[in-house]
């Protein structure tokens, strides 16, 4: 069988297609692991992720240059502006630390309530140990086994009831009535009470010498008839 001639135009077009065809393009590879380490350092090195770093730099050297003391006073010179700068350092350092002591004054304050009773020992026992601390200068101790002998003193002469929890501001006021004359007294020794045991006062002879002679005198005093038990005068 004979084959169809081809016109010689499209052999021609033909030609010319395969001459202009662009050569096909390499198809890149897949990048190992150090170059994609280096893509990465490159990437980062760029300033765009430098940006933030800079922020605080210039942030920081704002600080330097206006908080330099030098210079913090403008106008003045730079041994004056220093010199201000000081003392009001010295001054603000001053202010924290009032505020720390009232902070901790008050914090004692608040534990002035606590139990005026630890034990269950008698008037005499107490007494005993007041006398033993004051013998060996422990004045503290004197002062608040003292006010605690006065007021189980009480308790035993059936004046007042003491109980678990009696603070001595309550004592005081349960005292008021029976001691009479002597009751702006015993408020005052519960207030010594108070600041002797909880740290506000130092305690000191002359007022174990006192807190002894108030406790003679309720001891001697002729005291009124007891307030109702459980009742705490307003």
């Amino acid at each position: 069988m004979t084959p169809t001639p081809v016109p010689a135009a499209a052999l021609g077009l033909y030609a010319c297609g395969r001459l202009r065809a662009p050569a096909p393009r390499d198809v890149p590879a897949t990048p190992d692991a150090d170059q994609a380490r280096r893509a990465a350092e490159e990437e980062l090195a760029k300033p765009v992720y430098h940006q933030a770093a800079g922020l605080w730099e210039r942030i920081w050297q704002w600080l330097v240059e206006h908080l330099d003391p030098r210079a913090a006073v403008p106008g003045a010179p730079a041994w004056l502006s220093v010199l201000i700068v000081v003392v009001l350092a010295l001054a603000l350092l001053t202010a924290l630390v009032v505020l720390f002591a009232r902070v901790t004054w008050a914090r004692r304050v608040t534990r002035t309530g606590t139990a005026l009773f630890e034990d269950d020992r008698d008037a005499a026992a107490l007494t005993r140990a007041a006398d033993a601390a004051a013998g060996q200068g422990d004045w503290t101790t004197a002062v608040v086994e003292r006010f605690r002998a006065i007021v189980r003193m009480l308790d035993e002469r059936g004046v007042i009831e003491d109980y678990p929890g009696m603070t001595a501001h309550e004592a005081a006021l349960l005292a008021a009535r029976p001691l009479g004359e002597l009751a702006a007294q015993m408020d005052e020794a519960a207030r010594l009470f108070d600041a002797v045991r909880y740290g506000r006062v130092v305690s000191a002879p002359a007022q174990d010498a006192w807190m002894r002679e108030f406790a003679d005198r309720v001891a001697r005093a002729p005291l009124a008839p007891p307030v109702p038990t459980g009742q705490v005068p307003a």
